[in-house]
């Protein structure tokens, strides 16, 4: 009987597994792939390091960034990092304090943060650093200088701030900021965030400044009444409400959001006008591209080969690991899928956004490759010498 039962049991996990990998990535039985053709299981993404299958023929996108692929540390090169939640931000902000080589911050005692002094390979080391606010920073994070612009400030906050508090630091001086940022699927990416929120994150602590005003009572509108936070909230109620700041985030917080009138036309996200989305989203496909780097957390190997590459001679001491999409990928095996399609709708800013980024993304690593393969090309023929 025992016997039976165990091979009921393995019967039914087999076609479990089965079932949600025919959801993941069957387009037809997920929602057309015009909506969200990005999503695919973590355990179908970095399968190898070429990634030809995702390369594109057609027309490449003007990429906005130029030639220039190094990073001078002990110059004005300051690294600027635009933490989105839910997209991997907090492992690689930790990865950039803790694991550059030749670059590892200084530890600030019974805090959570690091000082990331320039110039770096030769800068002194005091066993405990009193002060925190230090000058020459070649990072701008949460890690490092702390939410200095406001609790996961996005660009339109960053860009009004960041040469101002690093004055405020520093003194004036010349700086060549330098933007990177992560991005996932718009679907797992709002899921994730849901499931956060249920376990009490409520970012009520954001500014959203735009304009020269705060726009802070934004944060809450989508809490209960007399709650500080959102605990045991369901996804249709994460989902229902108009004013939840999860939608379409990625978007909003790479967009330039005085080009819409900071948030006068963003009361309700659930139906903002289509000439303020269009707006927004060709904004913030503007700012990506502008973006010497940014990662997919769902590519983490070429993610770092990319960050590498863009940024030389930085190099992580630790290897990047394929992204594990564990907690999502259970949670919404019990979604109807109903409401997954609701979702992904409402999400199709991001949804759009995250295709363009792949492609572009792609489109660098392509380039790095090429650029890489014909350099090691060059060099066999100089080992060669003259005929």
């Amino acid at each position: 009987m025992t016997r039976n039962l165990q091979g009921v049991g393995i019967f039914l996990l087999i076609s479990a597994a089965f079932f949600s990998y025919e959801i993941f990535i069957d387009e037809k039985i997920f929602l057309p792939s015009v909506l969200d053709f990005s999503f695919k299981p973590s355990f179908l993404v970095d399968k190898d390091l070429d990634y030809e299958d995702l390369y594109r023929d057609d027309d490449e996108i003007i990429d906005g960034v130029h030639t220039v692929n190094t990073f001078d540390s002990n110059g004005t090169d300051t690294m600027v990092f635009l933490h989105i939640q839910k997209t991997g931000g907090t492992t690689l902000g930790t990865r950039l304090v803790n694991h550059i080589e030749h670059h590892k911050c200084i530890k600030v005692p019974e805090t959570k943060r690091w000082q990331c002094l320039r110039p770096l390979a030769n800068a002194p080391r005091t066993p405990e650093p009193r002060q925190m606010n230090v000058p020459h920073t070649w990072l701008f994070s949460r890690y490092s200088t702390g939410w200095l612009c406001g609790l996961h400030a996005d660009w339109t906050e960053l860009q009004y701030c960041v040469e101002n508090k690093l004055n405020e630091i520093a003194g004036e001086k010349e700086r060549n900021l330098l933007y990177i940022t992560n991005l996932r699927n718009a679907t797992m990416r709002f899921i994730s965030e849901w499931k956060h929120v249920q376990r009490g994150a409520t970012w009520s602590g954001s500014t959203l400044t735009c304009g020269g005003e705060k726009h802070t009572n934004l944060t809450i509108q989508c809490l209960p009444e007399d709650s500080q936070d959102w605990i045991n909230v369901t996804l249709a109620e994460f989902t229902a409400c108009n004013h939840n700041l999860a939608l379409n985030r990625q978007t909003r917080m790479i967009a330039d959001l005085t080009k819409i009138d900071c948030y006068s036309h963003l009361g309700n996200l659930s139906h903002v006008p289509e000439d303020i989305e269009r707006t927004m989203l060709e904004s913030a496909k503007e700012n990506l591209v502008k973006m010497r780097w940014f990662g997919l957390i769902e590519y983490q190997l070429a993610s770092k080969e990319l960050f590498e590459y863009s940024f030389q001679p930085l190099r992580f001491d630790i290897e990047f690991e394929k992204w594990d999409d564990t907690h999502s990928s259970a949670a919404i095996q019990d979604i109807p899928q109903k409401l997954i399609d609701e979702i992904t709708l409402l999400n199709h800013l991001d949804a759009k956004l995250y295709e363009f980024a792949r492609e572009l993304f792609f489109q660098r690593y392509r380039k790095m490759k090429e650029t890489l393969n014909g350099s090691n090309s060059n060099k066999v023929l100089d080992d060669k010498g003259p005929n």
